[in-house]
């Protein structure tokens, strides 16, 4: 077998392609995070390239959201408004994320990384992200910022019983719905 060290001993950084095995991982990494979000087109530049610049933090945000919030079902366009709310709301948000997701195990509870969060001095952070999702907002009072109205996770509990709160007794959006069928015989 040929030997794959440097001169100096070490592993070689780059594999004949000029790329080196992480920085090619990386860009798939970004490309298919990017392809991902251009279904999305609420999402402006801004954000679709805060999530695409760090597709392994954003991939690590996703799975750390759908773990605290408990549901896996929970929406990558929403998600990306959210990361990058946070992530310009707070300097050390990219540290603390993976702080975070090196806590996470997988099939862990809400409970479970929240207690982990708070021995690693991360309670802060778990509560903005939570506070995010159930609300729909991040941050607080003037420099609050409205990620989703209609879609905030605190009203999936009642929403096969209820509208969600708004003036118009229908739900928001009711006028883009298809109208009801008319059952009158002629």
């Amino acid at each position: 077998m040929e030997n794959l060290l440097s001169d100096d001993g070490e592993l070689p950084t780059k594999n004949g392609t000029g790329f080196s095995r992480r920085e090619v991982l990386l860009g798939l990494a970004s490309t298919l995070l990017a392809t991902s979000l251009l279904s999305y087109p609420f999402l402006s530049l801004a954000e679709q390239h805060t999530a695409a610049a760090n597709p392994l933090q954003f991939a690590r945000f996703f799975k750390i959201s759908q773990t605290l919030s408990e549901h896996e079902d929970i929406d990558q366009g929403m998600s990306a408004r959210i990361f990058t709310a946070l992530h310009n709301q707070n300097d050390q948000f990219a540290t603390q994320v993976e702080q975070l997701g090196g806590v996470l195990q997988s099939g862990q509870s809400a409970k479970q990384l929240q207690q982990l969060a708070i021995q690693a001095g991360l309670q802060a952070l778990v509560t903005a992200i939570i506070t995010a999702w159930y609300t729909g907002t991040v941050g607080h009072g003037q420099t609050a910022e409205l990620i989703a109205y209609k879609d905030a996770l605190m009203y999936r509990p009642a929403s096969d019983a209820l509208i969600v709160p708004t003036y118009c007794g229908n739900g928001p959006l009711w006028w883009t719905a298809p109208p009801p069928a008319v059952n009158a015989s002629l």
